[in-house]
């Protein structure tokens, strides 16, 4: 049971969300980031703090439409942030946002504006914050949020890939993706505590938490390009069979890479990048082992397609979503080395805290300069810097870990 968030890191955080074993480990034989790398990553942060400090509006929100789910978001990098000399100015910029977040409580438990269309992904990563912050007085607010988010899982009666994964929300439990899904089951995660009886949960609650992570994993099975084995074992050669390759697809029946003429044609379903790692920090949360051999085949994917100069078969689009999927999973995993393919070796939060270092903007924020297909900038809101900065930070920080403020 997690006891208490106050006091959680970038690394914490992550480490929260897998096994709590996990959390006494340490990697002796670990490579160290340079000390120059270090100093220019914290001043990074520090640059992206201040840039989130001097963005807020007044009523504690970000961005134009006072969007609580971003606001979150910006919330929990500045309290992962340890940016040091900031301590008294976070603390009311991060006070300011959970007061704001609070006034889009609704009825229901969900947290999101009453004609939001996006109810799923508002109340989980609204959810999630909170339980960072770690009021006392917001455990009620957080349990009906998490009973909620429980309420969306679909039962699978329309379709039984269906079955454990969560959409939108904003009519009912709607078509399921891997996206809104990750994210609720990062606050389930967070929140799992408020569903034991050492928390005073009823046993049907209890249940019905348990019951919530084994279909979000059959729904996890469905989004996963790896043959279901009676033995556990996994012999699919994720180089060369693009159907079995082990990484991930947005929803059943869908990626969002395909062309109409892969889908015609029975190529199969591609996976990419953000998918892949937000599946395979998804089988962690949910409880699966490192060598289960479904998450092994996620992992396998992953070091196929090693890079973090893009998302993985999307290109720009996406890219800092994935950047901080990606940071999240290796960290969860506990892995520092990823050896690719062609045998090289790479220490990924070096890697990760350059590749961050590189595309930081004047101004101290990240905005993703990439465009899509139709050549429109930013896809899935990656133009706004209010939301592109809190993923960019949580990166760095993840990378980070115990150098982070030093």
């Amino acid at each position: 049971m997690i006891k208490s968030l106050k006091k959680f890191t970038a690394v914490s955080l992550i480490v929260a969300c897998t096994y709590p074993s996990l959390q006494a480990e340490v990697n002796l034989t670990a490579p160290t980031i340079p000390d120059t790398l270090v100093n220019e990553a914290n001043s990074s942060v520090l640059r992206g703090v201040d840039y989130l400090l001097s963005t807020q509006n007044d009523d504690g929100s970000w961005t134009m439409q006072h969007e609580p789910a971003i606001t979150s978001l910006a919330a929990v990098a500045l309290i992962n942030s340890r940016a040091e000399g900031r301590a008294k100015k976070i603390h009311k910029s991060v006070e300011q946002a959970r007061t704001f977040v609070l006034t889009r409580v609704q009825e229901n438990g969900s947290i999101a504006g009453s004609q939001s269309k996006y109810v799923n992904y508002s109340t989980a990563i609204c959810l999630s914050a909170l339980a960072i912050i770690n009021n006392p007085t917001d455990t009620e607010v957080m349990r009906k949020a998490r009973h909620f988010l429980i309420g969306l899982q679909e039962k699978g009666k329309d379709n039984p890939d269906f079955k454990g994964g969560i959409g939108y929300g904003a009519a009912g439990p709607g078509y399921p993706d891997l996206s809104n899904t990750s994210w609720a089951l990062e606050a389930l995660y967070l929140t799992d505590y408020l569903d034991t009886e050492a928390s005073g949960a009823s046993e049907g609650d209890i249940k019905r938490s348990d019951l919530a992570w084994s279909n979000a994993i059959k729904f996890l099975a469905a989004v996963q390009n790896v043959p279901e084995s009676e033995d556990g074992q996994w012999i699919v050669n994720t180089a060369k069979d693009k159907k079995n390759d082990g990484g991930f697809i947005y929803k059943p029946g869908e990626s969002k890479v395909n062309s109409k003429f892969e889908l015609e044609s029975d190529k199969g379903l591609r996976s990419y990048g953000s998918m892949t790692y937000a599946g395979l920090k998804s089988m962690i949360y949910a409880k699966l082992k490192n060598d289960d051999y479904r998450v092994k085949a996620a992992a396998e994917w992953a070091r196929n397609h090693y890079t973090l100069t893009e998302n993985p078969e999307m290109g720009p689009e996406g890219h800092y979503y994935y950047l901080q999927c990606f940071a999240k999973s290796h960290a969860a995993l506990n892995i520092d080395i990823i050896t690719t393919p062609d045998g090289k070796k790479h220490f990924w939060k070096t890697d990760l805290i350059k590749q961050l270092l590189g595309s930081q903007k004047g101004n101290g924020s990240w905005v993703n300069d990439g465009k899509d297909k139709n050549g429109q900038p930013g896809r899935w809101m990656e133009s706004l810097p209010e939301l592109v900065t809190p993923y960019a930070l949580f990166s760095m920080e993840i990378a980070l870990g115990d150098k982070l403020g030093k």
